[in-house]
């Protein structure tokens, strides 16, 4: 009797061995595929900088005909160049505290700077674009920290549930383009900005705060490992440090980071 259960114990052993064995090759195949897809994003990169040299280095331009035919070829292949006409600037300087939806912070502002480099006068472009009320902005996630991505991706409010990453809003994709339907407020020339950049005085500040409070910005780990820990996020110049209870949230301290000053404790 002792002789089978030993048996046993030691099967059941082999068993879990092999199901560590199997979850860490599966680690070290999905650690291969990302390096790979790394290796050739930065081997495409450099393809093109290469190519970007050449025709600058060239000592004739091609004739018009034989560019035209060449741009046709590179659009069907699906290789396209294009120019950023300016920078998005937020009220939300870091990812912790930015809202996954925009209606949740109401008061929240951003700024469009279009690039001196593209126009002449950028201001001439700008023309006439006040008349209406909303505008369609396609951008790109030129900052998202990763140059790797995912087929699945796991979704902070799914709580750990993965699913195809083109049904999220992740910014990780094999194109971080983006699209937003922007109100627009103004359009004006640059200035010196006051104390906030982007929120108009301390009401439009607590009101910003309290819309990005009600959505809990907190991750899944930290809803559920660090319940009892201070949650920090930045928004417009201010760093707010706050504290979650249960079914509350509580501001501790906002400080304005531009000049040093704390509004509140």
């Amino acid at each position: 009797m002792s002789a089978t259960c030993n048996c046993t114990e030691h099967v059941n052993k082999l068993n879990q061995q092999i199901s560590v064995m199997r979850k860490e090759i599966k680690n070290l195949r999905q650690l291969l595929d990302s390096a790979v897809r790394s290796h050739r994003k930065h081997m495409t990169s450099l393809q093109s900088a290469l190519t970007h040299i050449g025709q600058s280095r060239s000592p004739k331009s091609q004739p018009w005909p034989q560019a035209e035919l060449e741009t046709q070829n590179s659009l069907e292949k699906g290789t396209i160049q294009t120019v950023p006409i300016g920078y998005i600037s937020s009220c939300f300087s870091v990812k912790n505290g930015t809202p996954r939806q925009p209606t949740i912070c109401g008061p929240s502002r951003a700024t469009l700077q279009i690039q001196q480099s593209v126009f002449n006068n950028p201001e001439h472009s700008l023309v006439g674009l006040d008349n209406y009320s909303h505008v369609w902005v396609i951008f790109l996630f030129h900052k998202n920290g990763h140059l790797s991505y995912k087929a699945k991706v796991k979704p902070p409010r799914l709580n750990g549930q993965r699913v195809g990453v083109y049904s999220t809003r992740s910014p990780h994709r094999p194109n971080a383009l983006g699209l937003t339907l922007a109100k627009l407020d103004r359009v004006t020339e640059p200035r010196d900005r006051p104390r906030f950049r982007f929120l108009r005085g301390p009401k439009e500040a607590a009101a910003a705060i309290r819309g990005v409070l009600s959505a809990d910005p907190r991750s899944v780990y930290r809803r559920s490992r660090c319940k009892d820990r201070l949650f920090f996020f930045t928004l417009d110049t201010a760093d707010i440090t706050c504290w979650f209870g249960q079914g509350f949230a509580e501001v501790l301290r906002v400080r304005v980071v531009a000049v040093g000053k704390e509004l509140a404790s």
